[in-house]
């Protein structure tokens, strides 16, 4: 490999790499904060909360890695131009395409490195965070009980309490059963614990009634009420396995995504094929964002106004194909005639701007030689 193209690609691949390191961090950073207080004050293992946290990295990627290099292309080339090296590269010889080489096989790279995350780890990833959600839910759901507020610790469960005792158990129980629809049942206690069963977390009440509302008669609902010195409810009577659950999108891979079951409504199949090719277009957009930049910093001639018009026509570039990414996938979800068009924004920048470096020549200056007076 080229001298040149190294230091081009270091040139690049650094601004870059930084660019990834800050945003995930931002990003993570941002998205964990809603299980720090599941660690701080409710008592789930730390390594239960870093595995949380770390199955967010490859969809936080997906979206970061097509920026990244766009900055660390605003970055690097624009670093080259105020220092005069793409003026050196180019009195060497060196054409565009050659100068855009390193950024083209950076390019390529990341947008393979996009297609491996978006087909594959992705949706492995947020399989295994549901996985685990469910079962935080079912052996910690007593830890996450807040007093003073309605609680949902399972499925068509409202539990308020009104404070925390320093022995751990619980006063001023009151729980609003709905999993039998037609049968609800309200407990109220004035005291009680929440253990860990074999199967997940009971409740166990002391000194309390129990009212049992008949709705078999809409007309005369009976009402029928029961006082008990202790009542164990199972908060995961009725609960699902994590294999029987019903997969998100996002959790699917594209050949799933594109193959919806025949029983699932009109829209929620729509929405499944339209979210599969939204997966296969959206790693494109990395090469486009790549040569939005290229183009707009290659470009010959000088400004008085210094740098900013061509980096804001390429952050301008960058937000109008964004923007139109996501509204035709949108559209998508629902007419799907309108798949093409996603391809289509997603890869013409691409060739256009292609194009356009392609076709950029530097300008040649002539002196003429004027002979001076003898």
């Amino acid at each position: 490999m080229k001298l040149y193209l190294l230091y081009l690609l270091r040139q690049l691949a650094l601004p870059t790499m930084f660019a990834v390191l800050a945003l995930s961090g931002a990003i993570w950073l941002s998205q964990s904060l809603r299980f720090v207080d599941l660690i701080v004050n409710k008592g789930i293992p730390a390594t239960t909360f870093v595995y949380l946290t770390a199955l967010l990295f490859p969809s936080l990627l997906l979206v970061i890695l097509p920026f990244a290099l766009f900055c660390g292309v605003l970055f690097a080339y624009h670093r080259l131009t105020v220092e005069s090296e793409l003026t050196v590269l180019r009195a060497v010889g060196l054409s565009n395409l050659q100068i855009a080489a390193p950024c083209l096989l950076l390019a390529a790279v990341v947008t393979i490195i996009g297609y491996a995350i978006s087909l594959y780890f992705m949706p492995l990833a947020f399989r295994s965070f549901r996985d685990l959600q469910l079962q935080a839910e079912r052996e910690f759901s007593f830890l996450l009980l807040q007093p003073g507020v309605f609680n949902t610790p399972a499925r068509d469960v409202t539990v308020y309490i009104r404070g925390h005792r320093e022995d751990g158990s619980l006063e001023g129980i009151v729980v609003h059963d709905e999993r039998h629809k037609r049968l609800p049942v309200t407990l109220m206690a004035e005291e009680g614990n929440l253990v860990q069963g074999e199967d997940g977390p009971l409740f166990i009440m002391e000194r309390g009634s129990r009212q049992e509302l008949d709705a078999e008669e809409p007309a005369t609902p009976s009402l029928s009420i029961l006082h008990f010195e202790r009542y164990t409810l199972d908060l995961t009577a009725n609960a699902r396995p994590p294999g029987e659950r019903s997969p998100k999108p996002k959790e699917q891979y594209v050949h799933e995504l594109l193959d919806p079951p025949a029983s699932l409504s009109e829209a929620r199949r729509h929405g499944r094929i339209a979210e599969g090719h939204k997966r296969l277009t959206w790693p494109l957009s990395t090469l486009s964002f790549a040569l939005i930049g290229l183009a707009a910093l290659l470009a010959p001639g000088f400004s008085r106004r210094g740098p900013w018009p061509r980096l804001l026509t390429a952050i301008g570039g960058v937000v109008v194909v964004q923007a139109l990414i996501m509204a035709l996938g949108s559209l998508a979800e629902q007419r799907l005639a309108l798949i093409p068009l996603l391809y289509v924004a997603a890869i013409a920048p691409s060739v256009i701007c292609l194009a356009v470096i392609l076709g950029l020549r530097p300008r040649r200056q002539h002196r003429a030689l004027v002979a001076a007076p003898a």
